[in-house]
């Protein structure tokens, strides 16, 4: 068997890895999601998008297990890298490349692994998409899962991919190269964006069809907050990729809601690229919740949205009323963690439930919301 250490330690490989900036970076939705539907697909306790270096394995995303990275030698993923596919390990403590792993002989003592490749364009592997299980399988997984693993696998590539485009148009646009005029950043981040709704598009289509066995609920929302930020691209699209006005994002967003029932006004905001994608996903989380549990779930219901400037911040005020009692979540799920995340990821978020009904109030810097 073919020793991992020395293909990790590879120095193309490792050029390769550090061109993509992705080592040590913050959390990002797109491989958040894939990991999510990955352990949904294979129904694993673990899923991670993990980056391989010279002397450690980094999860980019994970759900399902603790720690942020390993050393090199708790690494199962080091053995994906020179796996033409997909590396599928049945029992972890019965494999001779694993069995004295150190979180196969310890907690979380793991016994099954799948690991579908994640290569760069230049043809060096990465790293994996993996799956993980405190139980064995003997029969490993099914078709349509190893299918969607090795599928999902293409998109993490096509995200980082587009992840290093945005970052050296981003590069571009700061220090324009000579030559390069302003007509000519425009098509570029226009094929861009047209880029980005594809893989939205695509990965949209894998859930449904390697989930469509499962519980619709889940997969239901996923779908749903997909379409949230293909709304926000195409607000960004319009805009050449630098920034939106809040007023066109709750416009794109709230639009399949009913805009009759939503009144929204408020002040002249820009908002960045990164801050118009959070502000899509959380408006799209408070009108959804409106329509299962809250105002627009009733035919009288009304929502009133506003927003302002104080001191240099914004301040959204989401109010419904009309419908049943607001009544707090038993359990905080994806979607109560984003609305208290904020706008911008990093709180900022008074959400109140009382017989009147629903209403929150967020507020952000507008220094964070303007960068891009």
């Amino acid at each position: 068997m073919t020793d991992a250490r020395p293909i990790a330690t590879e120095p193309e490989r490792l050029r390769a890895l550090a061109s993509y900036g992705i080592l040590d970076s913050g959390p990002e939705e797109a491989f958040d999601d894939v990991t999510v539907v990955a352990r949904q697909l294979c129904g694993t306790q673990a899923s991670l998008i993990s980056f391989v270096d010279r002397d450690r394995q980094w999860f980019k995303a994970r759900v399902g297990f603790g720690p942020p990275q390993t050393d090199l030698e708790s690494s199962v993923c080091r053995h994906a890298l020179h796996s033409p596919d997909l590396l599928v390990i049945d029992d972890l403590s019965l494999d001779r490349r694993t069995a004295a792993n150190p979180l196969v002989v310890g907690a979380p003592h793991l016994r099954f692994y799948a690991g579908a490749p994640i290569h760069a364009r230049s043809g060096e592997c990465l790293g994996a998409l993996c799956v993980l299980d405190p139980e064995p399988r003997p029969g490993g997984l099914t078709d349509p899962q190893a299918d969607g693993l090795v599928r999902l696998a293409r998109q993490v590539e096509t995200t980082l991919e587009l992840r290093r485009e945005l970052r050296d148009r981003d590069a571009a646009v700061a220090v324009p190269p000579a030559g390069i005029g302003p007509d000519q950043l425009r098509l570029v981040n226009q094929e861009l964006g047209h880029r980005l709704k594809n893989t939205l598009a695509i990965v949209q289509a894998i859930a449904l069809q390697t989930l469509r066995a499962l519980d619709r609920a889940p997969l239901d929302a996923f779908e749903a907050r997909l379409q949230a930020l293909g709304a926000a691209h195409e607000v960004l699209l319009r805009r050449d990729w630098e920034k939106a006005t809040l007023a066109e994002v709750v416009d794109q967003v709230l639009k399949p809601f009913g805009r009759l029932r939503i009144a929204a006004d408020g002040a002249h905001v820009d908002l960045g690229s990164r801050a118009t994608l959070s502000a899509s996903l959380v408006l799209h989380e408070l009108a959804t919740n409106a329509v299962k549990y809250g105002a627009l779930s009733t035919p009288d219901g009304r929502v009133t949205l506003s927003w302002r400037v104080e001191r240099k911040r914004l301040v959204l005020d989401w109010r419904e009323a009309g419908g049943p009692p607001a009544r707090a979540p038993e359990r905080l799920g994806f979607g109560s963690k984003l609305l208290r995340a904020g706008l911008t990821g990093t709180g900022g978020a008074a959400l109140r439930y009382g017989d009147e009904g629903f209403s929150a109030t967020l507020s952000a810097p507008l220094v964070e919301l303007r960068r891009s």
